[in-house]
């Protein structure tokens, strides 16, 4: 019963030029027909009579996926293949796919409910950040850029494989009638690779504790939202998992992946990808103003007492890293004008060095502070 599972989920990602693409490089021709609803291919097998093939003309016929398992059926007998490994074959002609198993113990039969949807979302955001590198590379990203989501949209879960708790993430790489640039992959291409280049300067990373290279090859490779997601497939290595990849076989992967094998990802790296992170998010002090309204306000004592603490939270967009929350410590004067700006819900105006560490923003050196009235702002 699984492998006829497994075999209709295969059948519903092949697609008719999938088909078309695996006859036409195994040598069989297609022949004129004048009926409009048909496509013959025929083989020549020594001197024997030509083999046919009867493939639907178009997709949109009720009964498509009847005749394109029939015709794989028919090519599994020709071809001497099992007809799993014969739809996997044809499924994997233009997809690239993921393959991330997790190492379970063999007696375990499940995972808790609430670690499904975070291994779920970590392989997610693996993708998404890839696809924001791809537009645009950051050593790090507040969040996912818009421009991304029609990357990711190309993207799709597929079922979970044999084995202990296996995930597949496949793409399209190759469509009919493309007329993108023939010796530039395809963008969804280039975010599979960044991901498995990341994988490779990882290994090395770990191979020789060192993982500068890992670090300053954020443009080409992973970056701080990227191993957050990697480490988080694992639930910060509380589980090893197995990476690999199966690439599209109608196109060939670029020279410095294309020998890549799978990889474990455990305890040692993430750790490294954790340093990694951290050291990607960083943004120097650097002289920055900033406008947002007060999001927190925390004082144990009096805000009076020369010996407070007395920490003020403003929510601003800024022009270069979007949505940020940045936290400040002020004097007793500042801190009490930003409680009025909360009490009347005015913004904030400071001016100073603005810093990032790991996933917090502050400001410090604070040289101006001042409440901005509404009508005026």
């Amino acid at each position: 019963m699984n492998a006829d599972r497994n075999i209709d989920q295969l059948l519903d990602r092949i697609s008719l030029y999938d088909l078309r693409s695996y006859l036409s490089r195994s040598g069989w021709i297609s022949a004129f027909v004048e009926n409009k609803k048909w496509q013959i291919y025929d083989l020549k097998k020594d001197s024997e009579d030509a083999l046919q093939l009867i493939l639907p003309a178009a997709e949109n016929f009720s009964d498509f996926r009847e005749r394109i398992r029939q015709a794989v059926v028919s090519l599994s007998q020709i071809e001497g293949k099992t007809l799993s490994n014969m739809f996997a074959e044809i499924a994997g002609l233009n997809s690239d796919s993921l393959l991330i198993r997790l190492q379970l113990p063999s007696s375990a039969s499940s995972i808790p409910i609430d670690d499904a949807p975070r291994h779920v979302k970590a392989i997610r955001n693996l993708v998404v950040y890839s696809a924001c590198s791809e537009i645009d590379a950051k050593p790090h990203y507040e969040n996912p850029l818009s421009s991304a989501t029609p990357l990711f949209d190309k993207f799709e879960f597929c079922h979970t494989f044999k084995g202990s708790f296996g995930f597949e993430v496949a793409t399209t790489v190759a469509k009919p009638l493309e007329t993108g640039n023939l010796f530039e992959p395809p963008k969804q291409r280039k975010i599979v690779e960044r991901i498995v280049r990341g994988l490779i300067l990882l290994d090395e990373a770990v191979k020789t504790s060192d993982p500068t290279t890992l670090i300053s090859s954020y443009d080409t490779g992973l970056n701080a939202r990227m191993c957050d997601a990697l480490a988080e497939i694992g639930l910060l290595g509380q589980i090893p998992f197995n990476f690999d990849i199966q690439w599209a076989t109608s196109i060939s992967p670029s020279d410095d992946v294309k020998n890549f094998r799978g990889r474990v990802i455990g305890e040692a790296e993430v750790s490294i990808l954790q340093h990694v992170a951290e050291q990607l998010k960083i943004v120097q002090p650097r002289a920055d103003e900033i406008t947002g309204i007060v999001i927190n306000l925390h004082c144990v004592n009096n805000p009076n007492d020369n010996d407070s603490r007395r920490n003020v939270a403003l929510k601003i967009f800024h022009r270069e890293y979007g949505p940020i929350e940045v936290k400040m410590t002020l004097g007793p004067d500042w801190y009490l004008q930003a409680i009025d700006a909360h009490t009347t819900g005015k913004q904030i105006y400071a001016q100073g060095q603005l810093q990032r560490n790991g996933n917090s923003w502050s400001m410090e050196a604070i040289t101006r502070f001042r409440i901005v009235d509404k009508a005026s702002s």
